[in-house]
C-alpha cells in the first residue's frame, strides 16, 4: 500500500470515528406521532381538541442544528397550524420553550428563543379556515452534535382555553438536514 492511500484511509477513519471533518450540522427527527402522509419534512402531527372540540391540526418538525455565521450554535423548530374551528386559535410564542439533553439524558443549560419567522409576533393568531407556517430559532448552550435529544413545549389558546403540548426529538446524524418545509398549500416564495 502506498503512502497516499494509507493517509487517505487514516483520514476517512478519523472523520468517521470523531466527526472531526464533517460540518457542525445535524438533523433532529420527531419521536412521536409521526405523520407519513404530510408533504415536507418528517413531522409530528396533532389533532387539537380544546373543550371537547377539534379546533386545529398542527405539525411540528426540526430542520436540525447548525452553527450560525456568528459562530453561535442554533436549532430550528417549524410549525404548521391549521385552524378548523369557528374562532381563531392563537400560538403563544411567549410560552415557547426548548429543552435540550446530552447523550446521558442530562438536561443541558437553557436555550434562548432568538426569532419566530416570518410572522415575528409572540402571539400568532390563526383565523378559521387558514393555515400558518412559521419557524422558531433557538440559540443552543452547546454545539449541535452534543445535543442528543430535545423537547419543544408549545401552547395554543382559544378565547377561553389552552392546549399544551410537548414534542420530542432525537438527533439523527444519518438523516438529511431539511432546509425548509415543502407544503402542498404553501404560497410560492417571493
Amino acid at each position: 500500500m502506498n503512502h497516499r492511500l494509507a493517509v487517505l484511509i487514516a483520514v476517512v477513519i478519523a472523520c468517521g470515528a470523531w466527526g472531526a471533518c464533517g460540518p457542525e450540522i445535524t438533523s433532529f427527527q420527531t419521536i412521536d406521532r409521526s405523520d407519513p402522509y404530510r408533504a415536507g419534512p418528517p413531522s409530528a402531527g396533532y389533532d387539537i381538541h380544546i373543550a371537547g372540540q377539534l379546533v386545529a391540526q398542527a405539525h411540528v418538525w426540526s430542520s436540525g442544528g447548525y452553527v450560525s455565521s456568528s459562530d453561535e450554535p442554533m436549532t430550528h423548530v417549524g410549525f404548521e397550524i391549521v385552524s378548523l374551528g369557528a374562532y381563531p386559535v392563537i400560538f403563544d410564542g411567549d410560552t415557547l420553550e426548548l429543552i435540550v439533553f446530552d447523550g446521558d439524558s442530562a438536561k443541558l443549560p437553557g436555550t434562548r428563543l432568538t426569532a419566530i419567522t416570518p410572522l415575528g409576533s409572540a402571539l400568532i393568531a390563526v383565523r378559521p379556515g387558514t393555515t400558518a407556517v412559521f419557524a422558531a430559532y433557538f440559540a443552543l448552550p452547546v454545539r449541535p452534535r452534543v445535543v442528543e435529544s430535545m423537547q419543544v413545549r408549545w401552547t395554543l389558546h382559544t378565547s377561553d382555553n389552552e392546549y399544551h403540548q410537548i414534542t420530542g426529538f432525537v438527533r439523527d446524524d444519518d438523516a438529511p438536514v431539511v432546509e425548509r418545509a415543502r407544503l402542498r398549500d404553501a404560497p410560492p416564495s417571493s
